[in-house]
């Protein structure tokens, strides 16, 4: 048995040009923390629920000249204090019927401040030459952004309060960053966990932007967050979590069954909670103990629209909420009590679906 990721890389290098597998590819990126083995019900149901949205790996053009950016009323992001940021988004490529394909020449990341004002990033690459996207992260606070520079060739971490900017002095090719490429910030800024390629032979890093130093981690585990010095990972075959201090060491714990949609660590420093793989589809949190690897307990969520499909869990609003996104025709944020499972509603994120949404602490690309 193969990844959802495999499976539907293959479909995209293989199928035919039609809508049909755009909407698989991107509906298989929306949910890249499914990196399990799948059934062909679980494939269906992935694709039947991007049926709105245009993929950006599938059938890349040859490179040639970047096209004019949109013009558009949205301000560029300026120098100096902006205020910390809820969320960004990746503007969709365009459909080009000669050659047939896609162009993401055009496409580019924004960010939306807390009070609502959203500000292109034009300095944040979107897409490589190959139409692979890239991604940008954000920090706990929203205070502070990464994005990858193609001019610096590296990553840069810009503070949102102050207007300062570190390039990191690790250089990473634009070449490297592949279809399923990740990226974290961790909540000080310091550090950024880099994947070129999620799943892959090819490791991922822990990258000081201060220092240059870096941590290589195994392309087998897949990033959560960067929090305390701590980088969260998850490997979901067998379902390891690595809490790798961000200079390296310790040892995986395995849990009891098969999960995904992992949140960072609690405030308690112990748990977390995730989807069981088989009920990924039900709003159900499982409440995990990250240090043995046994079940606490199941909630079941209340308060959600009936069509509101529950996506991913993330950051903790409390010691005892954490926060949902839900995706149905555009994304919405819920505050989750994990002892009763009641859903607060927090924000309407946006009323379509953009190519990829970054949120506030979490890894980008989810």
């Amino acid at each position: 048995m193969t990844r959802l990721r495999e499976s539907l890389r293959d479909l995209a290098e293989e199928a035919p040009p039609v809508n049909l597998a755009d909407a698989a590819i991107a509906g298989h990126r929306r949910r890249r923390r499914a990196l399990v083995a799948m059934t062909a019900a679980a494939t269906v149901v992935v694709v039947a629920a991007a049926t709105t949205v245009t993929a950006v790996e599938l059938l890349p053009r040859p490179p040639q000249a970047a096209a004019p950016q949109r013009v558009e009323t949205v301000a560029d992001l300026p120098d100096g204090k902006v205020g910390p940021v809820g969320h960004a988004y990746l503007t969709s490529c365009e459909v080009v019927e000669e050659p047939r394909g896609i162009d993401c020449g055009a496409s580019e990341w924004r960010v939306v401040t807390r009070s609502g004002t959203t500000y292109r990033v034009p300095r944040a690459l979107a897409a490589t030459s190959e139409n692979r996207r890239v991604q940008l992260a954000i920090s706990r606070d929203g205070g502070k952004i990464a994005y990858y520079d193609r001019e610096a060739g590296a990553h840069v971490v810009r503070d949102l309060m102050t207007g300062a900017e570190v390039t990191s002095p690790v250089t990473v090719a634009e070449d490297r960053i592949k279809i399923g490429s990740q990226l974290v910030l961790s909540d000080d800024g310091r550090y950024l966990f880099f994947d070129p390629k999620v799943g892959s032979k090819d490791p991922g890093m822990v990258i000081d932007v201060r220092t240059g130093r870096t941590v290589s981690v195994s392309g087998k585990y897949e990033a959560i967050s960067i929090k305390n010095g701590v980088v969260e990972l998850v490997r979901y075959r067998k379902t390891d979590m690595w809490l790798m201090p961000v200079t390296g060491g310790r040892k995986p714990v395995r849990f009891d069954g098969v999960f995904i949609h992992f949140s960072e660590i609690a405030p308690d420093g112990r748990t977390l909670v995730a989807s069981e793989f088989k009920e990924a589809t039900k709003p159900v949190l499982t409440v995990l103990d990250a240090k043995t690897g046994r079940t606490v307990r199941k909630v079941e969520i209340h308060g959600l629209p009936k069509d509101a499909g529950y996506l991913k869990s993330s950051i903790w609003r409390s010691p005892s909420e954490v926060m949902v996104l839900t995706m149905n025709r555009g994304y919405s944020t819920y505050s989750v009590n994990v002892e009763t499972g009641k859903a607060t509603h927090l924000a309407g994120l946006s009323k379509d679906l953009p190519m990829d949404l970054a949120m506030p602490g979490a890894a980008s690309g989810k």
